[in-house]
């Protein structure tokens, strides 16, 4: 008997991509942040990190040609591709076939409680090559969605990696730093060179990966405190904590009552933000609402 096996363009050969732009008439657009990932190794790689038996569904953000997404199909059971690029779905047609569920959304834009939905919560793994112009608005969804997911893999550019695992006391350290910690333990998984991509960008990215924490360091009813604090924190990081925590740009405390609340989380109010981790702002959240009574929702 004949063998029936689809030969699929391969969409880590710069060779059959550009074959393939050339068809669709398609050049990547910068503004978008279009590069693709043109390196076997380093698609390898990101699945292995993702931690797979076969039994998860996987969402995957930002497919692209499918470089990734083909090696996902072939050890989760089930793989939702969300895709931005008209032509990028035309494409994942022939190099990923049918077994992806492809879905042609802007992934800012999707209700991700009604995607997840047909699964357990905590069941999904996710894996995203995130454009530069939404890798932070991309990773603050994904956190708010953190329930859904046991794990989250991510690419990034160097720059925001950096920034993710800046330690307490690291001046990058910033927002996104801290509401990852809360319901996440963030690591790196590699390295990726500029040269690993077509076309390649000026910058070299990092794989991380989110391993989201059970239970999370801030439970659901205090997120909206936590987050407001911590947005008043590094909203004026030259400040001290206690001055950034006071008056109307802070949680509208007087300057001793904010100084009292640091002082009884167990924080000197001389601190800086970029200086505490995510349990101490947790801390600091647990006694505000207690002094308080408010949750800040």
């Amino acid at each position: 008997m004949a063998d029936q096996r689809v030969v699929r363009p391969d969409p880590t050969s710069p060779s059959h991509l550009r074959a393939l732009f050339r068809r669709y008439g398609f050049r990547p657009r910068r503004r978008l942040g279009q590069t693709f990932l043109v390196d076997g190794n380093i698609a390898r790689k990101i699945v292995h990190a993702a931690q797979l038996t076969g039994m998860e569904p996987v969402l995957e953000i930002g497919p692209g040609a499918g470089a990734v997404t083909g090696l996902l199909a072939e050890q989760a059971r089930r793989v939702v591709a969300i895709e931005l690029d008209t032509v990028m779905v035309a494409v994942l047609g022939e190099t990923v076939g049918p077994d992806v569920e492809v879905m042609h959304a802007d992934f800012l834009g999707v209700e991700l409680d009604d995607l997840l939905a047909s699964e357990a919560k905590g069941s999904w793994r996710c894996v995203a090559n995130l454009p530069y112009a939404i890798t932070g608005p991309a990773i603050i969804r994904l956190l708010e969605a953190a329930a859904w997911f046991d794990r989250i893999v991510v690419m990034v550019q160097q720059e925001v990696a950096r920034r993710l695992l800046a330690p307490p006391g690291d001046r990058t350290r910033g927002l996104l730093t801290v509401l990852a910690e809360a319901s996440c333990k963030v690591a790196s998984v590699g390295h990726v060179s500029r040269r690993c991509f077509f076309p390649q960008p000026k910058v070299d990215s990092t794989i991380l990966a989110f391993q989201v924490r059970r239970p999370p360091l801030v439970p659901p009813g205090l997120v909206p405190a936590f987050e407001r604090i911590v947005k008043a924190a590094f909203s004026t990081r030259r400040k001290t904590l206690a001055n950034a925590l006071s008056g109307p740009t802070g949680l509208g405390l007087e300057k001793q009552d904010a100084t009292g609340l640091l002082s009884q989380s167990g924080i000197e109010p001389g601190r800086r933000a970029e200086s505490l981790s995510a349990e101490e702002f947790a801390a600091v959240t647990n006694r505000f609402v207690d002094m308080t009574g408010k949750v800040l929702e």
